[in-house]
């Protein structure tokens, strides 16, 4: 059986419009155009679709049956159609993103839920990971992007662009705080440890790893869990401690020896040198870069 296409679109008008003329109006074909292929839609199918013994055509039980089928299918040729026209160079037909978790802000939250209603037909394909295994994956060429927290040296084979501004503090349990004491004497903080996700950037926390005893952690709700057990100190953005600082679980800390309790760092998006971006990812890069605070 070979159905046609402009056959089956002719019977769904002619269900909801009522009649053929109405059908063909709405098509804009014949009244004759649509009746016909109605009919030989009902040839190819071996049954009546509609009763015609009346005024107007009306859909038999088969007839009924099939309509939401036919709905369907319809349905489903209109997004083949749409996503062949999104493939012929307006946009990419996927995108392939790493995300470190330290850079993954309500701000990128909301430039991605802007994204998905702009671009409704692009795939994306996001890995969360921390920078220096998106690094890796990148320069493996399975991804397209990544954005994280790269030192220069990393930078110098990629294109880049600096991003949003991350804020982070320094934290502890409000118990572990208290018996440190506040602010932190270095004989005290020895009694500690730091908590530290992988890959932060080594100049700004040298002053610090140097010092005392380092737990680095890749996963930040396992690193959060460690922190709120008192097993040690950490310093972890503003968006990951909130909560945690408003329930009191966590609680900013200073130490004596170094008045700085917070850290700013830059995210940085980067991507092959001469990789050609279309209308999805040049919208989305574009909008990562004027996120700067």
């Amino acid at each position: 059986m070979k159905l046609q296409l402009e056959a089956v679109r002719a019977f769904v008008a002619a269900a909801e419009e009522g009649s053929f003329t109405a059908a063909g109006r709405h098509l804009k074909k014949t009244q004759a155009a649509i009746s016909q292929q109605v009919q030989n839609l009902e040839i190819d199918l071996g049954f009546d679709l509609f009763s015609r013994q009346g005024k107007y055509p009306r859909l038999t039980e088969k007839g009924q049956r099939l309509l939401k089928d036919a709905r369907m299918m319809l349905s489903q040729v209109e997004h083949f159609s749409e996503q062949a026209r999104s493939l012929d160079g307006v946009a990419e037909p996927r995108l392939r993103i790493g995300v470190d978790p330290l850079v993954g802000t309500p701000e990128l939250l909301s430039i991605m839920s802007e994204f998905a209603e702009i671009f409704p037909h692009v795939e994306l394909y996001l890995v969360q990971q921390n920078s220096q295994s998106l690094l890796q994956k990148i320069a493996d060429e399975q991804l397209d992007a990544v954005l994280g927290l790269f030192p220069k040296t990393d930078m110098v084979d990629f294109t880049s662009v600096d991003a949003f501004k991350i804020s982070s503090h320094w934290v502890a349990s409000p118990q572990l705080a208290e018996a440190l004491g506040q602010p932190i004497r270095y004989a005290n903080l020895c009694r500690s440890r730091l908590l530290l996700p992988t890959n932060l950037p080594e100049q700004s926390m040298r002053k610090m790893t140097d010092m005392v005893q380092v737990w680095q952690v890749e996963d930040l709700n396992t690193l959060l869990s460690f922190c709120r057990n008192g097993i040690g100190i950490s310093c972890l953005p503003d968006f990951v401690i909130k909560q945690d600082l408003e329930k009191n679980k966590l609680t900013p800390i200073q130490f004596d020896f170094d008045r700085i309790s917070k850290f700013d760092w830059r995210a940085t998006l980067l991507w092959p040198n001469g990789h050609q971006f279309h209308d999805a990812g040049l919208w989305l890069f574009n909008k990562l870069a004027q996120v700067r605070q």
